[in-house]
């Protein structure tokens, strides 16, 4: 390759990573001399048709920034795209399962046309234009539905299971107050299909989640009939007074035995917002001294993965094992579940 063309690579591949972006070749002999590089030394990948990247850059990137940068470089190519459903919500900044982020989701305006791939399913979607909360606006680099219209997609195209992760993120990261998600998805009834089942995620949702595994998880064991735990609870540290640390679920049955049930995996490991800003180290180390600091109560410790959650089985048979109850059983306690008493907990 010439050092013209290398050097005009390297331009052009700048660029594109100032923006988030994939490099889509301007020009056939751009075009060509990337396909060239893809194969012989692997310096580039091609992470969709036409696209492409520095192996590096890429590699360094979550798989969420990864489907960000691909819909940048189809934005800039299509500029009568609006991304809507899953694909917004990522945007917006939802955990979005990596199982929900391909394809792509698009809305097209009045007019446009395009055939559809393997990597982005177009819909034409029934909209109130007179409605501010149904104008696309720009995020980033690019065109996406607004917020209360990308939840009650996301919610009327996707699971229960992952429309929880949707529905939690808008409450908890975004606010939004379940009356007003509920009356502006009531008045679309009757010109939307799925919006009970929509209204039917959300209204079960906590926003307390801070992962996609605690949400699909709530979700497992909704579906399942087993006792919903107390979220987010805090413990104090035993080890210094005044001080606490949060653990994701607590259980306390009616015969007083209290269940601690923690969310791990590579997701937040690897996850950039997850670990908020420390090494994959750091934050494993971080979840081995909470660890060591729940041992010190008398309590039975629950640890999942995103993984077991996703898959339901694993995340079933750990319930049943370690013995969170299901709903009409004897040691469902009544009424509200107590907190648990940490004091006559702690072991001495």
């Amino acid at each position: 390759m010439s050092e013209k063309v290398e050097r005009e690579l390297q331009e052009l591949f700048a660029e594109a990573e100032v923006r988030g972006a994939c490099l889509r070749p301007p020009e056939e002999r751009i075009r060509a001399a990337c396909a060239r590089r893809t194969g012989e030394d692997g310096k580039l990948v091609s992470p969709a048709h036409g696209l492409y990247a520095r192996r590096a850059w890429w590699d360094e990137l979550g798989y969420s920034a990864q489907t960000l940068a691909v819909m940048r470089s189809l934005q800039a190519a299509h500029p009568d795209w609006v991304f809507c459903g899953p694909s917004a919500a990522l945007a917006l900044g939802c955990d979005v399962s990596y199982s929900q982020q391909r394809p792509l989701h698009v809305m097209l305006e009045n007019g446009s046309v395009s055939a559809p791939t393997a990597l982005v399913t177009h819909h034409r979607l029934a909209l109130n234009t007179d409605d501010a909360r149904e104008r696309p606006l720009e995020v980033g680099g690019l065109r996406v539905m607004p917020l209360l219209r990308t939840i009650l997609d996301s919610l009327r195209w996707m699971s229960f299971r992952e429309g929880m992760v949707v529905a939690d993120w808008a409450m908890g990261a975004r606010g939004v107050a379940w009356q007003d998600f509920v009356e502006y998805a009531y008045h679309r009834i009757g010109s939307c299909r799925g919006v009970k089942s929509a209204l039917s995620t959300f209204v079960r949702a906590t926003g307390l989640a801070e992962s996609g595994g605690e949400s699909i998880a709530r979700a497992v064991m909704i579906e399942q009939g087993y006792l919903l735990p107390t979220q987010q609870v805090e413990v104090p540290d035993p080890l210094h007074p005044g001080r606490t640390f949060r653990v994701d679920f607590v259980w306390v049955r009616a015969d007083g035995r209290v269940i601690v049930g923690e969310c791990d995996g590579l997701r937040k490991l690897l996850n950039p917002e997850m670990a908020r800003g420390r090494t994959p180290q750091q934050v494993l180390l971080d979840q081995r001294k909470r660890e060591g600091l729940i041992t010190a109560y008398d309590v039975s410790v629950l640890r999942f993965t995103y993984e077991e959650a996703a898959g339901v089985t694993e995340l079933v048979r750990k319930l049943d094992l370690y013995g969170v109850p299901r709903l009409g059983s004897p040691l469902v306690p009544t009424g509200p579940m107590p907190l648990p008493d940490w004091g006559r907990l702690l072991r001495r």
